[in-house]
């Protein structure tokens, strides 16, 4: 079962549950400990909005920014649009291939995003993103 798309019950569950996916992926992804952005993905699936995470570390500005926009707006679009992305050092494309969804909200938003820039993905490709990450170190499909 892909713990990151189980529906939670009680908000002390999904507090409990997503805290817990969250220091998981840090850990396998030998993060540095980013409480900032670690308490915006958790408010934001406590909240019932999309919740990110992603595979850089908070060192990546352009990338912590996305995610911690998008997290504290629960809106992909919204954070893209904030955030103005340093293009060419990061386009929206690579942004989106560094983001985790944590929730069925967020992968949907993200399906949006890639569609957009004409790229097909689907809602269970991206829910089992993080296992593939988790089991691969720092390697993702897109390398």
């Amino acid at each position: 079962m892909n713990i990151i798309n189980h529906e939670f019950k009680t908000p002390t569950q999904i507090a409990a549950e997503t805290g817990f996916i969250i220091e998981s992926l840090g850990d396998a992804l030998r993060q540095f400990q980013d409480t900032n952005s670690k308490h915006y993905a958790c408010e934001a699936a406590v909240n019932g909005v999309a919740a990110f995470w992603v595979r850089t570390n908070y060192g990546n500005t352009a990338s912590a920014r996305l995610t911690d926009t998008a997290n504290l707006t629960g809106d992909l679009n919204t954070a893209i649009a904030l955030v103005q992305l340093p293009l060419p050092v990061w386009t929206i494309f690579q942004q989106l291939e560094a983001l985790i969804p944590l929730n069925r909200t967020a992968a949907k938003q993200m399906v949006v995003e890639y569609s957009k820039l004409g790229h097909m993905r689907d809602v269970e490709e991206l829910l089992a993103r993080e296992t593939h990450i988790i089991c691969n170190g720092f390697k993702s499909r897109g390398m």
